[in-house]
């Protein structure tokens, strides 16, 4: 999901890999804060496409503050 939404943004392999890694290790990396925040924004017991969903949504917003 990630690779695609990135690509389609036009940023770089570079910058899609760094969403996937952290900056330090007791930082978390961007992904790893999108994925949180779906976990929070789903009620427990949805389904894995309500929680894919709120993956989607999040990870749009976070990558148009990344796009060029």
């Amino acid at each position: 999901m990630l690779l695609k939404k990135g690509v389609e943004r036009g940023l770089t392999p570079f910058t899609i890999g760094s969403i996937m890694c952290r900056e330090t290790v007791k930082e978390e990396s961007i992904i790893e804060l999108i994925v949180k925040e779906a976990q929070d924004s789903v009620l427990p017991g949805s389904s894995e496409a309500a929680f894919l969903e709120s993956v989607s949504i999040i990870m749009d917003r976070h990558l148009d503050e990344l796009s060029p």
